[in-house]
């Protein structure tokens, strides 16, 4: 089998890696992500000539934060926690010039979705959806066997299907109510701030004296688990927003599966939601399933989506 590098680049660290037999291959090496494209560059240079003193390689692909275009050179939408010059560097052309190598970067849910497809919990379908469940709500899609990109790249932005008219809650997007508002560990936590000011079970929770500020998702699923009354409504309403969001998916994209990664897929009740959505939906039954491809899925999905490239 063909050794490629892949590289994982997140709003606070880098990690790259040889991918082998499609499996990561010796250590993870872990940069910072400094706050400039330069030096961003700069860190990944370092990681790929380090890994390319141990083997030889057929290819570089990156996954990363930020909408990538169809052609797989250039990030077209980064992210707040990325410079605003990344989304004007074309990848491709400074990688291949430099190393002589197939090269492709890609969106890094988009790439854990893929990997999920090919090696992890959605092998064997053709039509399945990956939502990553952080910070944030991300996310892919694979319909008919192919990674949906729309007309320009940025499709599949999961996390901003919109719950509701009324304007509740913002969005980092600028809008209101969008299903990372809510399902997200940062909606979670706002949630709970919100319903330990209206509910009474509050008064008598593990939590009563918690510091607003300081009210986290951790200890309230850790009283949920010990049957915290408090605890166990913000959990069940963090759930319903959760299911609203699939029930949507699950009824445009009618897929065999959805699979939950992220943070927040350990706490997921699989059983229970997947009978709910499936009692709501009007498309076909789904099956939701948590996400097996690892940590590094991202890395894992690029390389994967590159050596496909090659292959043809």
């Amino acid at each position: 089998m063909k050794n490629f590098i892949g590289i994982d680049i997140g709003g606070t660290k880098i990690s790259g890696a040889i991918i082998k037999n499609r499996t990561i291959y010796g250590d993870v090496i872990k940069k910072k992500t400094p706050f400039c494209t330069s030096e961003i560059l700069e860190n990944v240079f370092n990681i790929i000539d380090e890994l390319m003193k141990k083997t030889d390689v057929e290819g570089i692909a990156i996954a990363t934060a930020g909408a990538v275009n169809n052609e797989n050179s250039k990030v077209i939408g980064s992210t707040g926690n990325l410079p605003k010059d990344y989304s004007s560097t074309n990848f491709k052309k400074i990688f291949e010039e430099k190393y002589k190598l197939p090269f492709l970067i890609e969106n890094d849910a988009n790439a854990a979705a893929f990997a999920e497809y090919k090696i992890g919990a959605a092998k064997g379908s053709q039509n399945s959806i990956t939502v990553t469940l952080g910070t944030g709500v991300g996310g892919g899609i694979i319909i008919d066997g192919k990674l949906l990109k729309g007309k320009n790249g940025a499709a599949g932005e999961i996390g901003h299907i919109v719950l509701g008219i009324e304007e509740n809650r913002p969005c980092t997007c600028g809008i209101y109510n969008c299903f990372e508002a809510y399902a997200s560990g940062t909606g979670f936590k706002k949630t709970i701030q919100e319903l330990s000011k209206t509910l009474p079970e509050f008064k008598t929770s593990c939590l009563a004296n918690t510091n607003y500020d300081e009210l986290s998702t951790y200890d309230v699923i850790q009283g949920y688990k010990n049957g915290d009354k408090f605890c166990t409504l913000a959990y069940e309403t963090w759930e319903k927003h959760l299911i609203i969001g699939l029930i949507s998916l699950a009824n445009i994209f009618d897929p065999e599966n959805i699979v939950i990664s992220g943070g927040l897929a350990g706490e997921v009740n699989y059983e229970k939601v997947e009978k709910v959505i499936n009692e709501k939906i009007v498309t076909t039954p789904i099956k939701l399933l948590p996400a097996n491809a690892g940590n590094y899925a991202g890395m894992l999905g690029a390389v994967l989506l590159l050596e496909e490239k090659v292959e043809k």
